[in-house]
């Protein structure tokens, strides 16, 4: 019987290790600014980049209406393109896409230049 409660003890505190985990990885998520977007998207177009920390990317929401359009049409392209061989993560034509997206990121104004709106 001790034996069966020690595993069980084990079992939860596993269990809840990775609830609290992913929750924490959730909140960090939500709250990426553009800088993070970016760095998400170039490491995507990177020849080193690392297939779970693009999952991460288009599995979490974001806050940021803007951004979160943002993640939402990349996650349109990896479906709408899929890889053509084994070995990519995307179409040469889905990876253009991303590209394309990403360039709009560097080009849009950032939040620190735009001016707040007057109210009437």
């Amino acid at each position: 019987m001790k034996e069966i409660t020690i595993v069980l003890l084990i079992a939860v505190s596993v269990v809840g290790f990775f609830v609290w985990a992913n929750q924490k990885t959730k909140k960090t998520h939500a709250r990426f600014k553009l800088s993070d977007v970016v760095d998400a998207l170039e490491d995507f177009i990177s020849p080193n980049s690392y297939h779970d920390d693009w999952d991460l990317f288009l599995r979490w929401p974001i806050d940021d209406l803007y951004l979160e359009s943002i993640r939402e049409r990349c996650l349109r392209v990896v479906q709408d393109c899929p890889p053509e061989t084994a070995t990519e993560e995307i179409s040469k034509n889905g990876l253009e896409q991303i590209h394309s997206i990403l360039e709009e990121l560097r080009t849009a104004p950032k939040p620190e230049d735009v001016p707040p709106l007057k109210s009437p």
